[in-house]
């Protein structure tokens, strides 16, 4: 076993206060000690916090395409093992690898690489893919291509879990046989997300009826509020159940934006989201992405048309927007780190500090910089 002494200790329903972990041989969270006093004679200290670092559960991107160079849709055991190592750096130790609008085929090969990173997990950990298209709206098509969408197809969707499990997918809740799509996905067990969306409010019920948990990116590609159609923006903001992902970066939300859904909204429901590219983490320039390239400027990332394509967020820095803009304090925030992914997901083994819990830990500073990342109790970072 080992100790993360002298760390602030933020997790959801306790005061933040410092503490002593315990992470044990078998990777979970043993002990939390009020009192260094308390510490087995001769323990061994992985990090001692100075009684300055925030011990966070790690962090959990349910909706993240790629990051330092690389995209799923290279669909290559790299890519995936590059954004996995990126992502520890950003204080993330849970990721669902996203998918992009593509041909049977190249979904395939998505699935494929996925499934070969989780044989060996050297980075962060990969429990589910996240499929976000083909089924989607062309109307809100955003950067993805919309002469690859396609109608719901539940055959398709089984072929990929053969391959890799799916954890999540984002859907036009709209588009013709949706409802059936979305029902049969509850049967077999996995999650549903309206998305690129033109819906409206009687969509929205019907879908949420049919099994609907998710709003992807909210805002970003969905039917607007206005006030004879609330569309599913005005869906987000009324109902007290979907699970809402929100991208942190204050470009995708202004800050006005983000304060008024961080007020109006249960924190229960609200998960902190990067929907980063492979242009994370690289700074300004112009990359490659499949038939078209992405420009990054001013911290967007756009295509040649204007239309922003993804993030360049780091999750941390999501972390920090937020709690300026909020002013919240941290352990009713973490919730939206790790707590509300991991149950929304059926992640029962992480998302809090908790005995007998990985012992995926994050370490950040007053800044909000890692400074550590623990996974199963190794540091990583």
């Amino acid at each position: 076993m080992s100790f993360l002494t002298n760390v602030q200790l933020v997790t959801p329903h306790q005061p933040v206060r410092s503490v002593s972990i315990e992470m044990t041989d078998a990777g979970k969270i043993g002990r939390i000690l009020e009192r260094d006093a308390d510490l087995p004679k001769g323990a061994e200290v992985a990090l001692d916090g100075g009684g300055e670092l925030h011990a966070f559960a790690g962090f959990i991107d349910i909706h993240t395409h790629g990051a330092n160079g690389c995209d799923l849709s290279y669909a290559t055991e790299e890519a995936v093992r590059t954004i996995a190592e990126a992502k520890l750096k950003e204080g993330v130790t849970t990721f669902l690898p996203t998918t992009w609008t593509e041909t049977v085929e190249m979904k395939i090969a998505m699935a494929e690489a996925a499934a070969a990173y989780r044989e060996r997990e050297d980075f962060a950990r990969a429990p589910f893919l996240h499929v976000e298209g083909p089924y989607l709206n062309p109307e809100q098509a955003g950067a993805q291509d919309p002469k690859k969408m396609r109608a719901p197809d539940v055959a398709e969707i089984e072929n990929l879990a053969s391959i890799c499990p799916i954890g999540l997918i984002s859907i036009a809740i709209e588009l013709e046989g949706a409802l059936d799509f979305i029902r049969a996905m509850r049967g077999i067990g996995i999650r549903t997300s309206a998305a690129h969306s033109a819906a409206t409010i009687a969509d929205f019920r019907n879908a949420q009826a049919a099994g609907l948990e998710h709003l992807t990116h909210f805002c970003n590609q969905m039917s607007r509020l206005h006030h004879r159609e609330i569309g599913l923006v005005g869906a987000g903001l009324l109902d007290d159940h979907v699970m809402i992902e929100v991208i942190c970066d204050t470009i995708h939300l202004s800050p006005e934006m983000l304060e008024l859904v961080f007020k109006l909204k249960s924190l229960d429901q609200l998960m902190i989201i990067t929907d980063s590219i492979a242009a994370s983490h690289l700074g300004d320039g112009e990359y490659p992405l499949g038939d078209t390239k992405i420009i990054v400027k001013d911290n967007a990332a756009r295509i040649p048309a204007g239309n922003l394509a993804g993030s360049i967020l780091k999750y941390n820095d999501g972390v920090r927007h937020i709690a300026g803009i909020t002013g919240l304090p941290l352990d009713r925030l973490s919730k939206t780190t790790a707590a509300n992914q991991a149950r929304s997901l059926g992640l029962v083994d992480r998302g809090t500090i908790q005995q007998g819990l990985f012992a995926d830990l994050t370490l950040l500073d007053r800044k909000f910089e890692v400074q550590a990342v623990f996974v199963g109790g190794v540091r990583k970072v």
